[in-house]
């Protein structure tokens, strides 16, 4: 690894590069003196969200050819892969071929375009859940994840499907907090459940890692430029419980309603209940929701100290990032992923 930052200016291509984490990923690169090419879907971004040197290509990088996306990000020296399908989809049984469509075929087009321009630099923002089935295959969550399952695939495609000498650097993430300007987040279903409790707030026994958005900025950045081999980075900020993270967004709310953390059995009538639902409906979820019951059980921490010092970045306040996150919310009336949130 280098211990200098890169000292000549690169053109970093960011496919969901519009998105919240874009933001801060370009940021970050331009107040190093580097160019960017923000590529999404949808509506073009305000002006201001992204440095206005930015170069936004609004396109479904999905329906290019291997030779179109490949002219896209001619010039690239690194791509940071940004998109794709997270644990709030729904697809038809089996949502597996839902999600290889969205997280694993996309970057195989997407090695193959990089080998026609010379590009040997990729970075991909997955789940902090490839490291937890790393470290804990006895769980087998890919068994009972068709989203983590793809996760497991997009990681082992970017690792042995690529080049000896390319560089790939997979950013696994865990619960994100803080606010891109003039967007709400995905934290809205934290929010209602807060608000409209009367008596308590029953969440899961277990516990997660964090991190905010800007941290994710700076280790993306920071990833672009050091020298990183080919490599998995857990990135985390702080371990809490889920309890500690409900009476952080209880704090900003104002709220005095007790957070009281439950066990699995507590849940189950109403994840048998989700189970049901969705299998009569033909769909299939993220996560098996009474397996799904099991993990929140569980303490899925990380060591946060080793991608801290690879990447140089340090630690923030988690509180002051649940506060962007719940003011950014309740002003642009974000909606979360309600019951399938995890």
């Amino acid at each position: 690894m280098k211990n200098e930052h890169q000292p000549n200016p690169l053109l970093v291509s960011i496919i969901g590069g519009t998105g919240q984490l874009g933001h801060f990923v370009a940021k970050h690169l331009y107040s190093r003196g580097h160019l960017v090419q923000a590529i999404g879907i949808g509506e073009p971004p305000k002006p201001g969200f992204l440095p206005k040197e930015t170069k936004i290509e609004l396109v479904d990088t999905s329906t290019l050819s291997i030779k179109q996306l490949a002219e896209l990000l001619k010039g690239s020296d690194v791509v940071i892969h940004a998109a794709g399908a997270d644990g709030r989809a729904l697809f038809d049984i089996p949502a597996i071929e839902g999600y290889r469509k969205q997280n694993v075929k996309p970057i195989e087009d997407l090695i193959e375009a990089m080998k026609l321009i010379g590009s040997k630099k990729l970075i991909v923002l997955g789940s902090y859940y490839t490291y937890m089935d790393r470290i804990s295959p006895d769980l087998r969550i890919p068994d009972y994840s068709p989203y983590v399952k793809s996760r497991v695939e997009q990681a082992e495609l970017v690792m042995n499907q690529t080049p000896p000498d390319w560089e790939v650097g997979v950013l696994e993430l865990p619960y994100i907090f803080g606010a891109a300007p003039g967007k709400g987040t995905l934290w809205n279903f934290y929010i209602d459940m807060i608000q409209t409790a009367t008596e308590e707030v029953a969440v899961h026994s277990g516990g997660t890692a964090c991190i905010t958005m800007n941290q994710v900025g700076i280790a993306a950045a920071n990833a672009c430029e050091l020298s990183i081999g080919k490599r998995f980075f857990p990135i985390g900020n702080v371990n809490l419980k889920y309890r500690e993270i409900f009476e952080h967004f209880a704090s900003v709310l104002g709220s005095k309603v007790p957070i009281k953390d439950k066990p699995a059995e507590y849940f189950l009538e109403k994840a048998k209940k989700q189970a049901k639902a969705l299998k009569s409906m033909g769909k299939e979820s993220a996560y098996d929701p009474i397996k799904l019951l099991e993990w929140e059980s569980l303490d899925f921490y990380i060591t946060p100290s080793y991608s801290m010092n690879f990447l140089q970045f340090q630690e923030e306040d988690i509180h002051k990032a649940i506060q962007e996150s719940v003011e950014a919310t309740l002003k642009y009336e974000s909606k979360g992923p309600g019951s399938l949130m995890k």
